[in-house]
């Protein structure tokens, strides 16, 4: 993006701030958000930052510093650059950074009794939460994916041998999102290193209803078949784990599955839909994606759809086909993609 490109946005920005402050931020905001998700936007997005310094009162912008800085760097940048020593390989720099950043959200952020902070990623989020958890507190929007930088500083201590550290770390992770899987596959890692076999299962349990991607249904079965192989009920895991594989291929399954050949001491074959069932039935697992996160992705397609909004309805009727394999969702998907290359 040119600096020419940058100033007419600015510019445009500008020529649409109304006078009221409240609604003037929400617009910048949302501007910023928008570019801010764009390889090249980080420059549109430091500009609208400023711009929003500008029109606000000193006393609110003080605030703001104080809330979304740790010295002169914006809360963002401070966990960019704890992924970047990372890379480096300087594991405690870039630990020492994100305990910073961990401390200084939970200390800004947190819960009141009358409101609560969240990092929702999207509408599906947000609605599957309000379906599943019945909020009673006003729920406000997190300035930046807390959940994503509280995982980071949760990974470094794992990463550091203190697994057990982890885990409340990881805990105010998923408060910042309860909806968001990332942090409780993390927090089924840190069950598995520490053999806290029951604490796995009930974090698979507490997943399963909040998957909405094929690749998250099939790590929580594959989660399962690792408790079944520590609690040595092999042919569970052989269910799970080929269950898992219809979801998603991944790799250390393959692995699993010759120590689960070796155990047996017989060849595998693919278990048959009856015997999966059973073994789902007997762990009490629910078979398949859970009936809220389908019933909150159609609503969402359908009223995307009505709203011609087809990038909308493309990922919501996209949702429910790649967790369910439903033909009618495949072909309002297509649909909303041939409506989107008009």
């Amino acid at each position: 993006m040119t600096e020419q490109e940058k100033k007419e946005i600015l510019d445009t920005v500008r020529a649409h701030l109304s006078g009221n402050l409240t609604a003037d931020l929400v617009m910048i905001q949302e501007t910023a958000e928008s570019y801010e998700k764009k390889e090249d936007g980080a420059g549109v997005t430091e500009e609208l930052l400023k711009l929003a310094y500008e029109i606000m009162p000193k006393e609110q912008s003080d605030y703001m510093q104080k809330m979304l800085y740790i010295g002169e760097k914006r809360l963002e940048q401070v966990y960019h650059d704890a992924e970047e020593l990372l890379k480096n390989h300087k594991l405690n720099e870039a630990t020492a950074l994100t305990e910073q950043l961990y401390q200084h959200i939970i200390t800004n952020f947190k819960e009141t009794p009358e409101r609560r902070f969240f990092s929702f990623r999207n509408l599906l989020e947000s609605n599957l939460y309000y379906v599943l958890y019945h909020p009673t507190k006003e729920m406000m929007k997190a300035p930046f994916d807390f959940t994503r930088f509280i995982g980071a500083h949760a990974y470094n201590l794992v990463e550091q041998g203190k697994a057990e550290e982890a885990i409340p770390v990881l805990q105010e992770a998923i408060r910042y999102n309860p909806v968001n899987p990332d942090p409780r596959f993390e927090l089924a890692e840190v069950y598995k290193v520490l053999k806290q076999h029951d604490n796995l299962l009930t974090a698979v349990k507490e997943t399963l209803p909040i998957c909405a991607t094929p690749y998250a249904l099939s790590r929580c079965y594959t989660n399962m078949g690792f408790y079944c192989i520590e609690i040595q009920d092999y042919e569970s895991a052989l269910c799970f784990y080929y269950q898992s594989l219809i979801f998603a291929d991944q790799p250390a399954v393959r692995g699993e599955l010759a120590i689960i050949q070796q155990r047996l001491n017989r060849r595998l074959k693919p278990p048959t839909h009856e015997e999966i069932l059973k073994v789902f039935e007997k762990y009490q697992i629910p078979f398949g994606a859970g009936a809220e996160v389908l019933d909150v992705a159609s609503q969402l397609a359908e009223q995307a759809k009505a709203g011609n909004r087809w990038e909308e309805a493309f990922f919501y009727f996209g949702t429910i086909y790649g967790v369910t394999n439903d033909p009618k969702a495949k072909k309002e998907m297509e649909n909303a993609g041939n409506q989107i290359k008009k």
